[in-house]
């Protein structure tokens, strides 16, 4: 095949796999409007629907493979079935966060606004499109960018499915880049990486970027609201011209303030004038007609879980328990070791981020540099790269340092690359959305940089860093995922000892009965690991670290 040739039809594959991953964003969209309501406005619902997403969110996109097996593939057959396959392993890598920022934003509405909306006795069709869906606008436009990364991240795991001597796969830059890797042509499938990052490239700031601009038009400032209401009380004149001129001071640093965060920063919700406006708002306020159709959907879901078990018991569940019983040692070896890697990748991340941060929010020119490269690779798949990459781990670096200790080195890099960015990230919006004000008495006070590290900016950044910390943490198993076991060089297979290692060498081989039962162990320690440790951080972060005291009018 010619050059030419090589371009026109990676350029083709890119197209199908963006349009792939569009899809299921638009859909997650969609659905998580509807969601998002039902958890902001029932307690119990709320529950529910945050312990699942944070589940779900940390398990690898290969969990869902039986499922992928039992309802598309074997059920619907043929091309359209796979596809449909490969759409919902898109689905699952894109959703969650989505899902949970449309929840956010409907859940931190002003109390005002509802107020305004049962005055004027708005139909719920009308509340829905006038004041819930543009209020999510913002979040999600904040959170395509990370959907877009994960859906191309995941491309490679997504539209190849191999599980034992079968393979299904459909037509796209992944399982292109995947094919000619396995024959050996490297000059192809370098040309396919090129042409997927400038693709990557034009998609950001020609679609995604602009996106986001747009969005901003949709972020409610009460905080303002409040200020211009105020202007307008009838007080004496004495107090009237005080108030003009504390009012004119406050515009002024609010101007100053939204000219120096950019639109991305603008379109999340940890904006200032979101976090300042955060009120109690009551858990239950559906209707006694809402309830009951809550609560009927509720049993019918929870039916349809136990007649799932109860008839599935002797065929599936009691093989699980018992791969359980024979393998929970070597099962809980692997898990401390991946356990162990991602630690090391999440602490690399926090020394990482926080001088990058900081000098971006302190220096503006750097800022304008380094936000732009950040953001084209963190939407750049590692999983496209891959075998690219390791090559001199598995060949130079293998004759050097031994192959062991080189695979884990390729683990580290590779998993790093495929989750750093969410705490870079979220740790920049906290750090950006420190009032200037703080800034500026501490450089009047000629603090010395590392004081100002220490006391204002890690601070001041703490909520929206631990929320980062989650995901990286959550999203560190892909990252392992894909690098713990992964065909190299002509179709050699290269795997270290490792947890999702494990559950990959299960999917090679048709063990669906050890992926399952790895997966329940994997769901339970997530689990566990919300209950026990992302709650009491959060909780610690809104009481220690919330910056609303920081600014009074």
């Amino acid at each position: 095949m010619s050059s030419l040739g090589v371009v026109a039809i990676s350029l083709l594959a890119t197209l199908a796999t963006f349009t792939r991953v569009a899809v299921t964003i638009i859909a997650s969209i969609i659905t998580g409007w509807f969601l998002g309501y039902a958890a902001a406005k029932n307690g119990l619902v709320e529950r529910v629907f945050l312990s699942v997403t944070q589940t779900l969110e940390a398990v690898p996109v290969i969990t869902f493979f039986p499922i992928v097996l039992v309802f598309f593939i074997s059920s619907i057959r043929g091309y359209f079935g796979v596809e449909l396959a490969v759409d919902f392993l898109v689905f699952t890598a894109v959703v969650w966060n989505i899902w949970v920022g449309e929840y956010e934003s409907i859940k931190t509405i002003s109390q005002s606004l509802e107020d305004v909306a049962n005055m004027y006795k708005l139909s719920f069709i009308a509340k829905f499109s006038k004041l819930y869906i543009p209020a999510t606008i913002p979040r999600v436009a904040g959170n395509v960018l990370v959907s877009f990364a994960d859906g191309l991240f995941y491309i490679t795991v997504s539209e190849v499915i191999a599980l034992g001597t079968k393979s299904y796969h459909v037509f796209g830059i992944g399982s292109l880049i995947f094919s000619w890797v396995n024959m050996g042509m490297w000059f192809d499938a370098t040309v396919a990486l090129i042409v997927l990052v400038i693709m990557v490239i034009v998609a950001v700031f020609g679609v995604l970027r602009p996106f986001v601009n747009w969005a901003v038009k949709y972020s409610y400032d009460p905080y303002a609201e409040a200020m211009r209401t105020g202007v307008r009380r009838q007080t004496p004149s004495r107090i009237r011209a005080s108030l003009a001129r504390n009012m004119r001071y406050i515009r002024r640093i609010t101007a100053a303030e939204r000219a120096l965060i950019p639109t991305f920063v603008r379109a999340t919700s940890y904006s200032i004038y979101h976090r300042l406006t955060v009120r109690p708002r009551p858990v239950n306020v559906l209707t006694r007609f809402d309830k009951y159709i809550a609560a009927g959907i509720g049993s019918l879901l929870l039916a349809f879980i136990v007649y799932g078990i109860y008839s599935s018991w002797s065929t599936t569940w009691l093989p699980i328990m018992i791969n359980i019983y024979d393998n929970w040692v070597t099962y809980l070896y692997y898990l401390g070791l991946d356990w162990f890697r991602i630690l090391l990748v999440t602490v690399t991340a926090m020394l990482v981020a926080i001088p990058v941060n900081y000098l971006m929010v302190t220096r503006p020119k750097l800022e304008a540099m380094i936000l732009p490269i950040l953001e084209v690779l963190a939407s750049i798949p590692v999983s496209a790269y891959l075998p690219l990459v390791a090559i001199p781990f598995v060949t130079y670096l293998a004759i050097r340092l031994g192959l062991r200790i080189s695979l884990e080195i390729l683990v580290f890099i590779v998993a790093f690359l495929s989750t750093a960015w969410y705490v870079i990230y979220n740790m920049y919006v906290g750090m950006k959305t420190i009032p200037r004000s703080l800034w500026d008495v501490a450089n009047n006070l000629n603090l010395s940089t590392w004081y100002k590290l220490t006391k204002l900016a890690i601070p001041g950044a703490m909520p929206a860093t631990i929320t980062g910390l989650a995901s990286t943490v959550g999203s560190t198993w892909g990252g392992l995922e894909i690098a713990e076991y992964f065909q190299g060089i002509n179709g050699k297979v290269y795997m270290v000892n490792g947890y999702t290692a494990l559950m990959d060498y299960y999917t090679a081989t048709g063990n669906i009965i050890g992926l399952e039962a790895m997966s329940l162990i994997l769901a339970i320690n997530v689990i566990l690991l919300s209950v026990f440790l992302w709650r009491s951080l959060f909780a610690m972060a809104r009481q220690r670290y919330r910056m609303e005291g920081a600014i009074s009018i």
